[in-house]
């Protein structure tokens, strides 16, 4: 029987293989026609949503796996009135021992609703394969369900999952969980891919949807565990109503056993069941490199153990292959990051929702690209995941009716009706996937494959290689010949003069300030008092002023790890005029210390103004010459712009702070005379779960304090400020960016709002860099650009600065936004809308420079050298400015490249460069 099966099966590939050709035609688009696309929410006094009877009886009953190994569950309710018992009792069917576990009981706020008491209560040390019941509430109305745990984890131990995506509560979501539980083939647990309540839809994001929805589920979720993943209609993101924490409702009603698997979020996560080892991923996190859920995905995939879990599943909310119009290519940015990954690993299928249709891809990879190879169009590939799309619960918002035309070669099945699927595991070698449409009254299985795993099945693919022509765009720029004679970079002494500590009883030292407002009249003044808070008041005075005033600020201290931060103060002065000169004092008594600094003039179309740029600067010998040059500049800088990389604590052994305190010293002689306009980078995360740090930039924030709020923001990782006349908006790679984040939505209103009128100088700061030619660090900012790009290019921003790179580069003016994952579209091609990429990642700090390059230079490269030095940017109008890059020489600063800059809003004019590089 086994031969016969394996004939077959060898017989289907080539027959598949023969038949894709040059894997150009598409799979199958169904026929099937719904009467109706329209998906009506069924009305508050449905049966579905029903409160149960009696005083405070619990409602909204759910369970989900309470471990990593399956022998624990989770148990959650509500309570309506009060809180009640906490307790839960349970006990196996066949025994008489009753047991109970107790619990934690948690409410929240949302604008003007109050949820009911949510209680968590994890019971542990279940018998593997045992029916359980378990009775939860208090007196007269307890309500009793039960469940059955799994199999202890194995290779042939055959399990059957749900799969179920974008739910919602109306009579078509009734449908799919009426059809899903009236299944032949019967899930024992179901995989949920995101997108619940969808309370975000109702007006004011209406909590009691969450509630209906919870009562809606219960009669499946009670009975049999719901493994969540959260989607976009999860993040419930509201500043307009006070709301800015993101998935506060979802995180409040469903917990995860996410800690069990070593995560720090419950939006990632990883448990085994039965022959299953099942990856929660979150499309709406932060997901870069060196971010959590990327370092905590680093250590979990390999830990998977295929000998006892043989199949790896993966659930995310956004696909990563759609041919859907609708989110067609929003999963890209988490394609390029991971799908390497998912192939090296050989995860069997992942899992998604987001589009409201079905959709199950062939296997296929698309890893091959470099961005100058022109290898972008996804290949057979043997060892890739089968992508599946099921978000067609049945919400609110319809179905996605409408498709790419024709349909992509990745495509195998696609149909945009209401369904749920059936992933049903036989043995360590083979599982049947089925999707059921929900048709009328009944369920019809509309399609399945049987897959075979990728650990156990090999098989064999076509390479298709396509090479592009980049026509008369091939040749690349130039690559500096000069060679420093050392690049390492030994970092000073604690006892040099630059770290010394001001003399004096608590005197202010690591003074800094920056902008302190979106319009340029207000300055934040930061400082530290080392042994006791002291004043936190600022007293200032216009040069030519009679009359002094002071402000009153805030003081923070922060702990991290076994350090305590001195008394960290925040004071903003605010109602400058422009174009003058302040002095400002800080301190208390004999200890007080005085600096000054000069506001910018008033935003103006033709106003000229210098900027600094330096990033990655650590506290080396060499990052002190990049700031004695920076001072020395003979254009002199008036505003510092900071591309990441502060004080490079987290290199030094626990993450030391101490080296937060001694960067604050050494910078003080700069940017305590004029602002330092700050952006995060990798080295600001200090993220050590380890040393018992999970929250972060928590160093960072506590800080370096910037003005976010005034641009409406709601974190200090990406704000914007107008200063002269430019317009900067500061990026962070490192936070989530996804479509539907804060990050996101707030770009999507800030790029549009810009008047290029008033601020015709358009610049992004971010620290990965979007084009980098340097081996280190080589695509990390792909994620970012496939996002991003086209609105940089819509929207004609003129310089995107970055760092992250030890090393400089800077970019011609292109883009490569025309790829469509089918039409081979994607190298880097000339482009006057596009911005100026400048990477300036070599302020000196202590990892040495990047002196590896891809080679050869690749066309979108205009100018490169590994050495260190800082940059200038000397605006001099609205169409005109000088951009020239400093090479740290010895004992003094060359310029080694320039470019005059021409405003893309006001001039589409080409631009030269001149290049003193020897």
């Amino acid at each position: 029987m086994g031969i016969g099966w394996n004939y077959a099966g060898f017989v289907l590939l080539v027959v598949f293989l023969l038949d894709a050709g040059d894997f150009c035609d598409g799979g199958v688009t169904s026929s099937f026609a719904r009467t109706n696309n329209i998906s009506a929410d069924m009305p508050l006094d449905s049966d579905v949503f029903q409160v149960p009877p009696g005083y405070n009886a619990p409602q909204q009953v759910h369970i989900t796996q309470g471990d990593y190994e399956g022998n624990a569950v989770l148990v959650s309710w509500t309570t309506p009135d009060e809180p009640g018992s906490n307790t839960v009792l349970y006990w196996a069917e066949n025994s008489k021992t009753k047991s109970h576990a107790e619990g934690i009981v948690l409410t929240y706020k949302y604008f003007d609703y109050t949820s009911g008491y949510i209680h968590h209560c994890t019971i542990k040390n279940l018998t593997f394969d045992t029916k359980y019941y378990y009775e939860v509430g208090i007196g007269n109305f307890t309500r009793q369900f039960w469940f059955i745990t799994p199999p202890r984890a194995g290779p042939d131990v055959p399990y059957t999952f749900g799969l179920i995506g974008d739910l919602g509560q109306t009579y078509d979501s009734n449908r799919t969980l009426t059809h899903y539980e009236l299944s032949p083939i019967r899930g024992q647990t179901v995989l949920y891919v995101g997108d619940l309540s969808y309370a975000d839809d109702y007006p004011f994001h209406d909590n009691v949807r969450w509630d209906t929805w919870g009562r809606f589920t219960e009669r499946s979720a009670a009975y049999q565990p719901w493994i969540w993943t959260a989607g976009n209609h999860e993040i419930d993101f509201a500043p307009d109503l006070g709301e800015r924490k993101p998935f506060k409702p979802y995180t409040n009603r469903y917990h995860v056993p996410f800690i069990a698997s070593a995560s720090t979020s419950p939006l990632w996560y990883s448990i085994k069941r039965a022959s299953a080892y099942i990856i929660v991923m979150s499309s709406y996190s932060a997901y870069d490199k060196y971010t959590p859920q990327y370092k905590w995905l680093a250590n979990a995939l390999p830990k998977v153990n295929r000998t006892e879990t043989p199949w790896l599943i993966v659930l995310i909310h956004c696909p990563i292959y759609n041919s859907y119009i609708h989110h067609y290519m929003e999963g890209e940015t988490m394609r390029v990051m991971y799908e390497a990954w998912f192939v090296e690993y050989k995860v069997d299928v992942v899992f998604a929702g987001h589009v409201h249709a079905y959709e199950r891809s062939e296997r296929i990879s698309n890893i091959a690209y470099d961005i100058v190879n022109g290898n972008c169009t996804p290949i057979p590939n043997e060892s890739a995941p089968v992508y599946i799309t099921i978000g067609d619960g049945g919400n609110q918002e319809g179905l996605a009716t409408g498709m790419t035309e024709p349909q992509p070669s990745y495509s195998a099945y696609r149909e945009a009706s209401f369904g749920h699927g059936i992933l049903d595991i036989k043995n360590r070698t083979h599982a049947y996937f089925g999707w059921n449409r929900n048709q009328d009254a009944y369920a019809v299985e509309a399609d399945s494959i049987e897959m075979g795993i990728r650990g156990y099945c090999a098989g064999f693919f076509l390479l298709v290689v396509v090479a592009l022509d980049a026509g008369y765009f091939c040749d690349g720029g130039i690559t500096s010949s000069f060679a420093r004679t050392n690049n390492i970079s030994a970092d000073m002494p604690l006892d040099s003069d630059v770290f010394r500590v001001p003399p004096g009883y608590n005197a202010p030292q690591q003074v800094h300030i920056a902008q302190g407002d979106y319009e340029g009249n207000a300055m934040i003044i930061s400082w530290i008092t080392p042994d006791e808070p002291g004043s936190n008041t600022v007293l200032y005075w216009a040069e030519n002023g009679k009359h002094k005033s002071h402000a009153n600020g805030i003081v923070l201290t922060y702990k991290y790890f076994k350090y305590t931060s001195g008394y960290i103060h925040h004071c903003t002065i605010r109602n400058l005029a422009f174009d003058t000169k302040y002095y400002y004092e800080v301190g208390i008594g004999n200890t007080t210390r005085q600096f000054w600094f000069v506001t910018p003039p008033r935003a103006g179309p033709d106003v000229p103004y210098t900027f600094g740029l330096i990033g990655d600067l650590g506290q080396t010998y060499d990052s002190n010459r990049t700031l004695t040059h920076y001072e020395l500049s003979t254009i002199k800088g008036q505003a510092l712009l900071y591309v990441g990389d502060l004080s490079y604590a987290d290199d030094y052994p626990f993450h030391d702070n101490i080296r937060w305190d001694t960067w604050g010293r050494f910078i003080e002689r700069s940017c305590a005379y004029q602002p330092w306009i700050w952006t995060v980078g990798n080295h600001e995360i200090d993220f050590a779960p380890d040393i018992g740090e999970t929250k972060p930039f928590k160093p960072y924030e506590y800080r370096y304090q910037v003005p976010f709020e005034a641009s409406k923001s709601t974190s200090p990782l990406w704000y914007s400020i107008k200063r002269a006349s430019a317009y900067i908006i500061a990026m962070s790679s490192y936070s989530a960016y996804g479509k539907s984040t804060p990050q996101y939505k707030w770009l999507s209103y800030e790029l549009p709002k810009v008047n290029r009128t008033e601020t015709p100088w358009l610049i992004l700061l971010m620290h990965c860099p979007i084009y980098n030619s340097y081996i280190h660090h080589y695509m990390e900012g792909e994620s970012m650009r496939v996002i991003y790009e086209p609105w940089f290019v819509e929207y004609k921003v003129d310089v995107v600065f970055a760092g992250h790179v030890h090393a400089y580069e800077r970019s011609e003016r292109v883009s490569n936004i025309a790829y469509n994952i089918v039409n081979g579209k994607c190298s880097p091609i000339h482009d006057e809308s596009a911005p100026v990429y400048i990477t300036i990642g070599d302020g000196g700090n202590q990892k040495g420079l990047a002196t590896g390059m891809t080679e050869p230079q690749p066309s979108y490269s205009a100018y490169r050298e590994a050495s260190f030095g800082h940059g200038i940017l000397d605006i001099r109008n609205r169409t005109h400015a000088y951009f020239g890059w400093n090479r740290n020489q010895d004992a003094y600063a060359v310029e080694a490249d320039s470019v005059w800059l021409h405003n893309r809003y006001w001039t589409s004019t080409q631009e030269y460069s001149s290049i003193a590089a020897s």
